[in-house]
């Protein structure tokens, strides 16, 4: 029987080379040099947790398929290739008692992402809890909670500072935590100037430090650092969030949540991000599905963080 390697090499009607083996493994022709297939895009076959699916859609002259995930489930990739992913992670809570604003969950845009074949684990991830009022008024915000598609993982945001409470009743700015983007600073009242928690470069960015008593720094998103504050009446504004238009419209996502203030809370961040509260009132909860961190408070309750997403857009 002959060998396929003697016929080795298929060419088009014109006489372009196509493909060929060489010692038995198939190689494509790119028009400058050989190598190895390129799979293509990846055959999406089914889906559960009902994201909203778009078919159909033309972008740039491309036609795709685009699943949002608002709510966890998976995706069924039948003949593995090529998508574009936007993972986005859940925003944490603002702190209460002088409270910083809560860090954005992380950005993370894939143009090419590998998708094999087979079930792949959506997680959408859940805000950060915003913390239950207590006669201390100083708790910590919640850190955010990861999304995830396959192995494509994004993180949540850190929780805002707050006053914290120490052995002896005495009461400190306490930083806000680290996490995709970093919460807001605390309000000082004694000691160090509370620092904002760190972020993580290129997903976000750290929060604000506070120094000033009364109010709180804003918290990190994907696009710029929160605010920090030296006013005692007016908090830090939230970090803004970046733009992705993986959907055919530009939509912000990650944005942070603004501090508590005196008098006038700081603004949440373009991309869900909460407000914070102004004397006696409640944080503003990030918007759900954005990954925007809660809004600092100081008696009542701050903002909780809003939740992730996970969109993924292939050629059809």
């Amino acid at each position: 029987m002959a060998s396929v390697a003697k016929f080795d090499t298929w060419q088009a009607a014109d006489g372009t080379n196509v493909a060929r083996f060489s010692g038995g493994a198939l190689q494509t022709w790119d028009g400058a040099a050989w190598g190895a297939p390129t799979p293509g895009a990846a055959v999406i076959s089914g889906t559960t947790g009902s994201p909203t699916v778009t078919s159909g859609t033309v972008i740039a002259g491309t036609t795709y398929d685009i699943y949002q995930f608002t709510g966890s489930g998976s995706i069924t990739v039948g003949t593995a290739g090529f998508a574009e992913l936007l993972v986005i992670g859940a925003g944490a809570s603002g702190g209460h008692g002088w409270g910083g604003g809560g860090g954005a969950g992380g950005f993370v845009p894939i143009t090419s992402a590998y998708l094999p074949a087979g079930s792949l684990t959506v997680t959408v991830g859940a805000g950060g809890a915003a913390p239950v009022k207590d006669s201390n008024e100083g708790k910590l915000g919640s850190n955010g909670n990861a999304s995830r598609i396959g192995d494509f993982y994004s993180p949540g945001g850190g929780g805002g500072g707050a006053l914290a409470f120490n052995s002896s009743g005495s009461v400190y700015g306490a930083a806000g935590q680290n996490g995709a983007s970093g919460g807001g600073g605390g309000g000082r009242n004694t000691g160090t100037n509370p620092a904002g928690g760190l972020g993580f470069s290129p997903l976000g960015n750290n929060g604000g430090t506070t120094s000033t008593a009364s109010s709180g720094s804003g918290g990190g998103g994907a696009s710029a650092v929160g605010a920090g504050t030296s006013s005692s009446t007016t908090g830090g504004a939230g970090g803004n969030g970046s733009a992705s238009s993986i959907t055919g419209a530009s939509v912000t996502y990650a944005g942070g949540g603004g501090g508590r203030g005196g008098s006038t809370g700081g603004a949440g961040g373009s991309g869900g991000g909460g407000a914070g509260a102004s004397s006696g009132g409640s944080g503003t909860s990030g918007t759900a599905n954005t990954g925007g961190g809660g809004g600092g408070s100081d008696t009542l309750g701050p903002g909780a963080g809003g939740s992730g997403i996970v969109i993924v857009r292939v050629a059809v």
